[in-house]
């Protein structure tokens, strides 16, 4: 197998275990069951049964003894089929969608405290006699 197949391999190895318990995970079943559909006999089932328990996988966790099994599944698949590069590209490209960038921001002040914050963009400050600002407080 070439360098650049074996490559792919992992890559889609990854993808699919990293979905493992996650909202991708229906998507990177759908993508591995058309890549196991191209798989003959008894591999194919023991993969197909191999991909059924495995997506039982903790949310987040990637277990490298996973991406190490399905690695070599991928590779004596694409040594077998090199055509089914272009599905497992798919799989290989899976990411989780991008969330909205999201800011939590807690100020708090208290006797005569003052409390400046920003979150985005910029924040000018003055203070003295010339800002509107005596300096005199109650």
């Amino acid at each position: 197998m070439n360098e650049e197949l074996a490559e792919l391999a992992v890559s889609g190895a990854t993808a699919l275990v990293s979905a493992m318990g996650t909202d991708l995970w229906q998507e990177a079943r759908s993508l591995m069951g058309r890549v196991l559909a191209q798989a003959r006999g008894s591999r194919r089932e023991e993969l197909s049964a191999a991909l059924r328990r495995q997506s039982t996988a903790a949310r987040g966790a990637v277990d490298s003894g996973a991406v190490a099994y399905w690695t070599e599944a991928l590779s004596q698949l694409l040594d077998r089929n090199p055509d089914l590069a272009r599905e497992i590209m798919t799989l290989a490209a899976l990411r989780p969608p991008e969330k909205p960038d999201i800011a939590i921001q807690l100020n708090s002040a208290t006797h005569s405290g003052e409390v400046f914050a920003v979150q985005r963009g910029v924040q000018n400050f003055a203070s003295g006699p010339n800002s509107g600002d005596s300096g005199e407080r109650p």
